[in-house]
């Protein structure tokens, strides 16, 4: 709880910090017009959770605790031509849309459920549906592999009580681009 408490502290901190940053050049045009688009959207959610491990674990345990974040997660067209082959991503895209973003999203689980597990998997070895896979992932990823672009991680987790299996699962947690992005259950964009 302590760390937890810390890390959040530390968050709080560095965005501070960060937004601190380049006041001088606030004034030229380039940096007026970065501000207004930052302002008009939350920016992604990579900056503070690099694309290892450790970041998509931090991310995860940030997630229950500030709502806001799950917005920045939400996926860029690019994005979405970035995890999915061919016209999957534009079917990716509107699925998404309409049955995701378009209210609010909350992630976590249950105030006792404090323990988290974190499974993952490559594009190539969901393709392959290893035996690894098959154990951590929903049988859905088996539809969508051959649609993933290759050369990314894939990651699931589960939000469990200390010393339980069972809890609140989630999955579709991938670093694209540049930043993380959720697109769970993405094989149901394959029926839309």
């Amino acid at each position: 709880m302590r760390r937890l408490a810390l890390s959040t502290l530390l968050a709080a901190v560095l965005g501070t910090a960060l937004a601190g940053c380049g006041e001088d050049a606030a004034d030229t045009p380039a940096a007026q017009t970065t501000q207004q688009s930052t302002q008009q959207s939350a920016p992604p959610a990579g900056d503070a959770y690099p694309k290892t491990d450790e970041g998509a674990k931090a991310l995860l345990q940030a997630l229950p605790k500030d709502p806001a974040l799950v917005g920045r997660l939400k996926p860029t067209t690019e994005d979405y031509r970035a995890l999915f082959a061919g016209d999957v991503a534009a079917k990716a895209e509107r699925f998404y849309a309409t049955n995701l973003w378009n209210g609010d999203v909350k992630l976590g689980g249950d105030a006792g459920q404090t323990e988290l597990k974190v499974f993952k998997a490559t594009s190539e070895e969901i393709r392959s549906w290893s035996s690894t896979v098959e154990a951590n992932f929903p049988g859905g990823y088996q539809q969508i592999g051959p649609h993933l672009q290759p050369g990314l991680t894939w990651y699931r987790w589960k939000y469990t009580e200390p010393g339980k299996d069972t809890g609140m699962a989630y999955e579709g947690l991938v670093h694209v681009n540049g930043h993380w992005v959720w697109t769970p259950k993405p094989w149901r964009a394959l029926e839309s």
